[in-house]
């Protein structure tokens, strides 16, 4: 008997598994497997093969480039800043090469930050904290965030950065203006200091030295809250910008565009080579050429020193600050912007160290940084009789050839108590019209029209001051500028607290209408308010950029401003107005006809001697004011000037104003040897 499976007739019989009512299942042959696994290996191989195929031909070059990126580091070249110039091409500001020692913290080891701070503190002779502080400063804007309470907050924290959580590819600065023999120690000792670099850079350069400090700026690493700012738009952090005066208001002109250098390093970072193998490079800035005369801005520093000896001088010995304005009247060119104390502007460059710093915002040092002339309100004196004269004539407040008598004091009307305003002549100038009052400068002509201004509707003096330029900010194209203040009836019922004090007496349009009271403005306003006066009413925007130039000396921009705001003042009332301003410094009894009457160009100009509270003192003291315009005839500048506590404006605001004229008209009228000054 065969055995069972063992018929030759069933090999060739299908095998059937399963149930017997379903299909039988055909197996594949041994050949068709083999076929179908080596057709699965070749779409596979072939898919392989394309892959290496694309990579190395395709985008090898791509590959290629991406590799070299890892070997190559990125090094900025600073472009050079554009220079500052007067309106004569003479240099204000220019560069000079500097070397700078920085920080690249990702090449710092981890945890050997703090350390490396320490020891290169030494050798810089800085503070270690001021280094951590330098560092922090460059990464918090590239780590605000706005949080939801709708404010940019900072992530950073020093731990973070020594654990490497945040760092930066960009070199970070962290001194300027350092010596050869400092950097040749660190070049020696590459080693010990790693992420330390040298870096050559552009600092700024005086050639003036003091002069103009206050207008200029300086430059310093870009904050975070100056990311924010609208005119800081696309800068990135790192970048240094112009801080505050002209270097801040025209940065985008001034700054050029850094170049990029990439070296070859090795594994370790180190430079394989010193040629740079690409990159771009750097544009230098353009030139700002600025409305300053740097001869006539010079003067004018010399003429604050020059008033405030004059105080001394004089008994006022506390006399110790001062500005001076000088415009064109024509279009609002700033020719000069002195303020006094001052300082030399080098202080910024490589950073300003904590004692500097301290030194110059010392209260006994008169806080020389402050720019006086577009800072400082004060009450103004006399110099705003011209004002009163304006508006009373425009207004109908007062007639041309009225005349009020004067006795030396005045009793308003209204007075039930023994209130009594004093002129500055105690003995009286008698009876005066319009003409001879602002010559004069009686105040007891305008105590009269300052009652008058009083009984009438509305606040027209106020009104004619704000048309002429007083009580808002100018526009002048730096910043910082203060507003003023043209007291009203408004204003004091929002200002004051006490029902007594929110009321607006008598006493208050009597106080205005001699440049007293509440009233303050800047010596800029004055000025253009002076300038209206000369050009016929019109209230010009006052103006340091005059226009931006590129490196061949061809205009990229032009900075002038094209429109003014035209005040409607009628031509009899300029006539008379401008009459008492020339007679003050030309008629024998003008207030400073000593100074200006026999000089080689007619003058036109008003003292003025403002009392201003002391809070040091707990006093009154005297604030000495002369605001003009010249050549009388044919009106050109207007020029304020403004001596702190230095009494008498007709004996110190006046004479130094004729240093001024001096270097305007190239005048030599020798040194001031003082006259028969009247007091006001």
């Amino acid at each position: 008997m065969p055995l069972l499976g063992s018929d030759p007739m069933r090999r060739n019989r299908p095998i059937r598994t399963g149930r017997r009512d379903k299909p039988i299942i055909q197996l594949p042959s041994v050949a068709l497997r083999v076929a179908v696994i080596v057709g699965v290996a070749a779409v596979l191989f072939g898919i392989v093969f394309f892959r290496l195929w694309f990579l190395q031909i395709l985008s090898g070059e791509e590959f290629v480039a991406r590799a070299n990126d890892n070997r190559l580091r990125e090094v900025k070249i600073v472009a050079p800043r554009g220079n500052i110039v007067d309106r004569r091409g003479d240099v204000i500001v220019e560069n000079r090469p500097g070397l700078a020692v920085g920080v690249r913290l990702m090449d710092v080891p981890e945890g050997q930050l703090d350390h490396e701070i320490v020891r290169l503190a030494r050798v810089l002779k800085m503070r270690p904290g001021k280094i951590r502080s330098g560092i922090m400063d460059h990464l918090r804007p590239s780590t605000m965030e706005l949080g939801d309470d709708g404010k940019w907050h900072s992530y950073l924290t020093w731990e973070k950065v020594v654990a490497r959580e945040i760092t930066g590819l960009d070199l970070v600065i962290v001194k300027e203006d350092v010596s050869e023999r400092t950097v040749s120690y660190l070049k020696e000792h590459t080693l010990t200091f790693p992420g330390v670099e040298i870096q050559e850079n552009y600092l700024r350069a005086y050639p003036h030295g003091t002069m103009a400090a206050q207008v200029l700026g300086h430059l310093a690493d870009i904050s975070a809250e100056q990311l924010k700012e609208k005119h800081f738009k696309g800068y990135q952090a790192g970048d240094v910008v112009g801080v505050e005066g002209l270097e801040k208001t025209y940065d985008r002109w001034l700054r050029g565009r850094d170049g990029v250098a990439r070296i070859e390093v090795d594994a370790f970072g180190r430079p394989k080579q010193t040629d740079p193998v690409g990159g771009r490079m750097p544009e230098p800035g353009d030139t700002l050429v600025t409305t300053l005369d740097a001869k006539v801005q010079a003067a004018a520093e010399k003429a604050l020193r020059t008033g405030v000896s004059l105080a001394h001088s004089d008994g006022k010995v506390e006399a110790n600050g001062g500005a001076a304005v000088v415009l064109d009247v024509r279009n609002g060119d700033v020719l000069a912007l002195a303020s006094y104390p001052t300082y030399d502007p080098d202080v910024w460059v490589g950073g300003i160290s904590e004692k500097d710093n301290r030194r110059l915002s010392k209260k006994s040092a008169n806080y020389p940084l402050l720019n006086r002339p577009i800072m400082e309100t004060k009450a103004v004196g006399s110099t705003f009789k011209v004002v009163d004269a304006i508006a009373g004539l425009e207004e109908g407040i007062i007639s041309p050839y009225e005349t009020f008598f004067c006795n030396g004091s005045y009793k308003p009307p209204v007075a039930t108590d023994k209130t009594v305003f004093g002129c500055w002549a105690a003995d009286g100038h008698g009876s005066l019209d319009l003409v001879s009052a602002i010559t004069q400068s009686c105040d007891v002509y305008f105590y009269n029209a300052g009652y008058r201004f009083y009984s009438a509707n509305g606040s027209p003096l106020q009104e004619w001051a704000r048309r002429l330029g007083m009580g808002a900010v100018t526009g002048v194209d730096i910043e910082g500028e203060a507003g003023g203040r043209v007291p009203t009836p408004k204003w004091r019922q929002q200002y004051f607290e006490s029902e007594v004090d929110k009321l607006w007496t008598p006493g208050n349009s009597i106080n205005l209408s001699i440049g007293q009271g509440d009233l303050e403005a800047t010596p800029l306003q004055l000025a253009v308010t002076y300038a209206a006066i000369a050009n016929g009413g019109k209230v010009v925007t006052p103006h340091l950029g005059l226009r931006i130039t590129d490196a061949a000396g061809q205009t990229v921009r032009e900075l002038r401003p094209t429109t003014s705001r035209k005040v409607d003042i009628s031509a009899s009332t300029l006539e008379l107005v401008r009459k008492g301003l020339y007679n003050a410094a030309n008629h024998p009894t003008g207030t400073s006809a000593h100074v200006f009457a026999s000089y080689a160009k007619p003058v036109a100009g008003k003292t003025g001697t403002a009392e201003v509270w002391d809070s040091t003192r707990s006093a009154y003291v005297d604030y000495a004011w002369y605001a003009s315009y010249a050549p009388a005839d044919a009106p050109r500048y207007a020029v304020v000037v403004m001596i702190e506590k230095g009494g008498h404006g007709g004996t110190v605001a006046a004479p130094a104003t004729r240093v001024i004229y001096d270097a305007l008209f190239n005048i030599d009228s020798g040194e001031y040897s003082g006259g028969p000054a009247r007091t006001d």
